[in-house]
């Protein structure tokens, strides 16, 4: 898009991380869809399993759009990804407003494929802005990567504020607003986020001279960014090409590392509503005395703000916290996703004990579930964070956008195995109540779910510790 430079404001780098902001915002409203999925469901009569569905189709969106846009970062610039992201995020929330309005008669495919448009515009614009400020801020990246990131997390939190403050949870206004304003913000960044990739149709503009100078600086700050021990080997990981990066041993790790801590962090976010109407129609169910109850959409949105706030708490402590671990105390950026991955723990350890049976008080269960939600959300925060730091400093930012596309891919396999399963477990003990799946036995119904993903989590925990044990030998 570099003719239409000469018509656009001039920019920079405080200009790029300032825009990359509402572009994150956009991006960001993927996660609110836990505050209005359950409606959203029972208004098309899907059961948990279905609605499931939706979720695996805006991560494999986002899996998509990442790779798509990160080839095409790479390669052109951020420009195309941002403006195609505008396109998508726009047109898939105005799809999923037409159907909702529809009701029972919406049909499975389409609610599937216009969550499959939002997803693949989340993530163009998002990993292009990530490029953008990584490769203008190349001493400072996971610092700078942080604001961005952060803002992509507390996006659920504002607009789940908007959802019940201004909306008062009418879901169909809410879609047809989701629509607007992130057309909106995307334009912003299409205006501002621009830096060159490596084939550029005007090579001799001012402009995108500026862009390959932020590539090269970045290469060769990023070189610097890793313990003394441990250069020899990321400097000859710098030297290879794509396909020799994404088949090599490290590069697999992170990988499969990032796909099950992804599935850890999004399938919690994604059901936290289904896991809170357990709870709370388990208490109805038991309890004579079903006065004063808050109600159960109130107490949904409460635990995505909760999440969002947190998330958004733990990644902009990671970034400050990743480049102190480096540049102060020379240490792998590693060490701070082993502290989130703790963290991790502890939240699914948690929710793997009968919490609604410690109370015979909603209100007081909920406290227990409001901290759990509070750990998780920080704990995603924090490990998801590292990654993109991780990444530019072990491979070439040449490829960075599509290395790390092809990262954040991993989530794909990963949600789809705990989303799947937390569904059959679920399904498994909820019972058919008029045109709505219902299970009245609390956190019976999802208990086994986080037996199985605490166990995981220590599985991760040791790998990464062998990692950074065998990188420092």
């Amino acid at each position: 898009m570099s003719f239409v430079e000469r018509y656009l404001p001039s920019t920079g780098p405080r200009l790029i991380l300032a825009a990359s902001v509402p572009v994150a915002l956009s991006s960001g409203t993927l996660f609110v869809y836990s505050v209005y999925g359950t409606q959203l469901a029972d208004q098309c009569g899907l059961d948990s399993s279905s609605a499931a569905n939706l979720n695996i189709s805006a991560t494999v969106g986002t899996s998509i759009g990442g790779l798509l846009g990160g080839y095409i970062t790479d390669l052109l610039g951020t420009q195309i990804p941002v403006f195609c992201s505008l396109v998508f995020i726009s047109f898939g929330y105005k799809w999923l407003h037409s159907l909702y309005n529809q009701g029972d008669n919406a049909q499975s495919w389409q609610l599937i494929a216009a969550m499959f448009f939002i997803g693949l515009g989340s993530t163009s614009s998002y990993f292009a802005s990530l490029k953008a400020v990584t490769v203008s801020f190349p001493k400072y990246k996971a610092t700078a990567q942080s604001i961005t990131i952060a803002s992509f997390a507390i996006s659920s939190l504002l607009y789940s504020l908007v959802y019940t403050k201004v909306f008062h949870g009418d879901v169909s206004r809410f879609l047809f607003f989701l629509a607007a304003s992130s057309t909106v913000m995307q334009l912003i960044g299409v205006i501002y986020i621009r830096i060159a990739g490596h084939k550029n149709s005007v090579p001799n503009q001012d402009f995108f001279e500026e862009g390959q100078q932020l590539l090269e600086e970045s290469e060769s700050d990023s070189a610097l960014d890793v313990p003394d021990e441990n250069k020899h080997q990321v400097g000859s990981l710098k030297h290879l090409n794509l396909r020799s990066s994404i088949i090599h041993p490290i590069f697999l790790v992170h990988f499969f590392l990032m796909a099950i801590l992804q599935g850890l962090g999004q399938m919690y976010i994604y059901s936290v509503g289904f896991i809170v109407k357990a709870i709370y129609y388990g208490f109805l169910h038991s309890s004579s005395n079903s006065n004063n109850v808050p109600s159960l959409h109130s107490l949904q949105a409460l635990h995505v703000s909760l999440i969002a706030i947190f998330s958004f708490l733990g990644r902009l402590t990671s970034g400050p916290l990743s480049d102190n671990m480096v540049h102060r105390f020379k240490c792998q950026r590693h060490w701070v996703t082993v502290l989130g991955v703790l963290i991790m723990l502890l939240g699914h350890f948690l929710l793997s004990f009968p919490i609604d049976t410690w109370s015979s008080n909603l209100t007081h269960v909920n406290v227990c579930l409001s901290l759990i939600s509070c750990i998780i959300g920080f704990a995603y925060g924090l490990c998801f964070t590292t990654f993109p730091g991780i990444m530019a400093d072990l491979f070439s930012m040449k490829n960075y956008s599509l290395i790390w596309g092809i990262v954040y891919s991993s989530t794909v396999p990963g949600l789809t195995v705990f989303t799947k399963i937390f569904g059959y477990i679920y399904d498994h003990n909820s019972v058919l109540v008029g045109d709505d799946y219902v299970c009245d036995k609390g956190s019976f119904c999802y208990l086994a779910t986080f037996e199985l993903t605490s166990c995981l989590t220590v599985i991760v925990l040791v790998v990464l510790l062998v990692y950074i044990y065998l990188r420092r030998s």
